[in-house]
């Protein structure tokens, strides 16, 4: 992991008393849309931040988005699951940003569970889904890791530590700085075990992805085991985009290593390599035409 520096956080309101950071990275002389960064579990805005710096030197305006509960952001009384990070934070977060920016869009780029939020919330507010231009997500699915043997321990196990202790701590068990809880993981894990997309209240995510219209980039890494190359393919499969696309980086595609899930994003191999392929995205000004790389 490279050494990381973060700017001093913007705090917003969230629900029950929680707060939003949002760590600014200014380019008044952008001609791009602002970008929006975040994170996944266990993580926060730091793993975030050197892409960040990279888009930044590159032209762009970047927030990191670091949610609730993570980093400098605060939990007050609020508990998230991930509907709740989804339908209350990400649009806070969006309209903040196209507030401060006064911009009509922007451009979403994330790791892991941060790159599936704007779907649930794009899901069940069709007509709010122009509010991203376009979105990356590295290491990112929601529901397709369950059908491996390590997917049906780790979704049964993740549970059962959270209802022992409350919380799982990432420190402890090696998975990152921050500890989870909330009631995203137990919604990860009920996801990926059953193989659906279902939310609290029974709506279908799954479906109501065809609606949804999101020029969108998927990159995994083939030994990625929170976000394998398939899951993230079962993913992306309903999308309604014509613009989409999956990227598998691995050697045998020519890649300088096979990608496990923290190394997608932050490594000297992710600078080199998987970087660009961002940039190059997320460069395409407009909707609908061209911006998916081989």
């Amino acid at each position: 992991m490279m050494e990381k520096t973060l700017p001093r956080p913007i705090l917003i309101k969230s629900k029950n008393h929680s707060k939003i950071a949002l760590y600014h990275y200014a380019n008044p002389t952008s001609n791009f849309l602002p970008v929006i960064l975040t994170h996944g579990t266990f993580s926060n805005a730091i793993i975030c931040a050197k892409l960040a710096e990279f888009l930044n030197f590159n032209g762009f305006e970047c927030w990191i988005y670091e949610w609730v509960g993570h980093g400098n952001s605060k939990y007050g009384s609020f508990f998230p699951d991930a509907e709740d990070f989804a339908l209350n934070d990400v649009p806070a977060v969006i309209q903040k940003v196209l507030t401060l920016t006064n911009k009509k869009s922007c451009i979403w780029v994330a790791h892991s569970g941060g790159g599936f939020l704007p779907f649930i919330y794009m899901a069940r507010n069709l007509h709010q889904q122009y509010a991203i231009e376009r979105l990356v997500g590295i290491g990112s699915q929601a529901f397709g890791v369950g059908k491996t043997c390590f997917g049906q321990v780790i979704t049964r196990t993740i549970p059962i530590i959270n209802r022992f202790f409350g919380k799982v701590p990432g420190p402890f068990f090696g998975l990152g700085p921050e500890d989870e809880i909330s009631g995203f993981l137990n919604q990860w894990c009920q996801w990926n075990r059953s193989g659906k997309w279902i939310g609290k209240d029974g709506f279908n995510y799954y479906k109501a992805m065809k609606d949804i219209h999101l020029p969108t980039l998927l990159i995994s890494g083939r030994n990625d085991i929170i976000a394998p190359p398939d899951g993230c393919r079962k993913m992306l499969k309903p999308l309604g985009s014509t613009q989409k696309k999956i990227i598998v980086c691995s050697k045998a595609a020519g890649y300088l290593e096979n990608y496990n899930h923290p190394r997608l994003i932050a490594s000297k191999n992710a600078k080199a390599e998987i970087w660009p392929i961002v940039l190059q995205f997320v460069k395409n000004k407009e909707r609908g035409i061209g911006g998916l790389v081989s």
